[in-house]
């Protein structure tokens, strides 16, 4: 249920503006998740009515009077590539609701798409239906996946076209979920243009939001919030690696304190495993590459402890003592979670010193054979892989080393005699670990590709099948694509 207003109007202005949403020309629905709508007691039939679509295009709730907030745009800075600029924001993006769901946790709601906002600088504020589509196909493939993440409630078409460098592109919104869109840049933002004071402001609102119990902590709630951030970080990058996901744009604006993946922009899926492999356009170095995310998350939670710091104690040697010690616990957070993943997709549930060379050799016998990171992990689950002890299918995927593979699979076999539990058990556990289907590249571009002329049939059938990533089915959308499909930029679409 919509629980106006929304809980950052109690924040002082210094951390918003309020916005005025124009109309869209002719707003229409093109995709609704009909499910999360159920679960944020939304009324469907309400959705796609009149007041539902001024609702999701415009934040237009009923019976809100003037003096209640209305949407808004956040603000927050950012290290963008490395490069910190101080004043970033919701450029395209507007909080325009909070909404209460059926489990008790309080969710925010966001437009992405509204138009020029305080923060736009030189851009039109504009979202386009193909990256619209993209997040919301991905953002739900990675919660059908258990990472957390910020959710798709709805895609609207605007009936407006918007020029790009490719030419005019339909106009569309997105409107999102989330715990929180509080960023390590909402932080920074704080600490570059209003002090220490208002850093503790927005620490204080966090703690509340996200982290209540963290308040009993009196003055040591600070190092705690920090703390928990990098738990959650630890952990949730350690999920992407599981599945081959690489963010693209790890910025610290891009951070959110709640733990959850924030902003689709330039991401994707690995098809071959490469440990260097990136999408995003503007990655020209690199920098957010798959195998250097995790130091990149320890690099975002430090400009955090930079803006935390000074609240942890009055001796800034102390203080500053407190925050090292608190990023030194990242790494093995990290290894512990990356361990664990991997250990369970690999079916191995006993715990052996060797694991972690056992894995990492799995992986560079993956690269050095071009292997497609998803189909080897499941084939590996196989029921003649895992149960029949029959590897010859899964050498198949090895082109680039199948001598490297038998080695492998020596290894492999051998570390598998420390395993106590009956095959036929692990090899159902490791099907509920390895999904058969990933928001594929190719796939993910073919149906943005279709939507773009008005055929939506694709795109509802990809986040059909997305929605049970781990179950076996027979519709064609699983398969790696061939070496000539392989997506090898991705955009965000501003």
């Amino acid at each position: 249920m919509l629980t106006p207003p929304h809980q950052a109007a109690s924040l002082p202005d210094f951390f918003y503006r309020p916005l005025t949403l124009p109309v869209a020309t002719a707003p229409r629905l093109v995709a609704l998740n009909t499910d999360l709508a159920q679960q944020l007691g939304l009324d469907v039939d309400w959705l796609h009515s009149a007041e539902g679509l001024a609702f999701l295009s415009r934040g237009l709730l009923p019976g809100r009077d003037d003096t209640s907030p209305g949407p808004v745009a956040m603000a927050y800075a950012g290290h963008q590539f490395g490069q910190f600029v101080p004043s970033l924001g919701d450029g395209r993006a507007a909080l325009i609701a909070d909404c209460q769901m059926e489990d008790g946790c309080l969710v925010e709601l966001q437009i992405k798409g509204t138009g020029p906002t305080p923060f736009s600088r030189s851009g039109d504020g504009q979202n386009t239906l193909g990256p619209a589509l993209r997040e919301y196909l991905v953002s739900e493939a990675m919660h059908a996946l258990g990472i957390p993440t910020t959710r798709a409630l709805a895609v609207l078409t605007t009936g407006d076209m918007v020029d790009r460098s490719e030419g005019p592109v339909p106009g569309a919104q997105i409107v999102r979920v989330a715990r929180s869109h509080v960023r390590v840049g909402s932080f920074q933002y704080a600490a570059a243009h209003g002090g220490l004071e208002h850093v503790r402001q927005l620490a204080d609102f966090t703690i509340q939001r996200l982290f209540p119990d963290l308040a009993a902590e009196g003055p040591g709630r600070y190092l705690a919030l920090l703390k928990t951030t990098i738990k959650q970080q630890a952990q949730l990058v350690a999920r992407w690696m599981e599945v081959g996901f690489i963010h693209g744009v790890m910025n610290t604006d891009n951070c959110a304190l709640s733990g959850e993946t924030l902003d689709y922009g330039p991401c994707a899926f690995m098809d071959r495993f490469d440990p260097m492999k990136r999408f995003s356009f503007i990655d020209r170095d690199g920098r957010y590459a798959y195998g250097r995310q995790p130091a990149l998350a320890l690099w975002n939670l430090s400009r955090l402890a930079e803006c935390l710091f000074p609240l942890f104690d009055d001796d800034e040697d102390r203080a500053i003592d407190q925050a090292q010690e608190a990023l030194h616990d990242y790494d093995g957070l990290f290894h512990h979670h990356w361990l664990a993943g991997f250990r369970r997709k690999l079916g191995l549930e006993t715990r052996d010193d060797h694991d972690i060379r056992l894995l990492e050799h799995v992986l560079e016998t993956m690269h050095t054979g071009q292997a497609d990171f998803t189909n080897t992990f499941r084939m590996m689950g196989s029921p003649e892989v895992a149960i029949d002890g029959d590897y010859s299918a899964l050498r198949d995927l090895f082109p680039g080393n199948r001598g490297h593979f038998d080695l492998c699979r020596t290894e492999i076999l051998h570390r598998l005699t420390l395993e106590t539990r009956p095959p036929e058990l692990r090899q159902k556990t490791m099907q509920g670990t390895n999904p058969r289907i990933i928001p594929r590249n190719h796939q993910v571009e073919a149906a943005l590709s279709q939507a773009m002329t008005g055929d939506y049939r694709l795109f509802h059938k990809l986040h059909e099948a997305l929605k049970t990533p781990f179950a076996e089915a027979d519709d064609g959308l699983d398969a790696a694509p061939r070496p000539e499909e392989e997506v090898h930029h991705t955009f965000c679409g501003t």
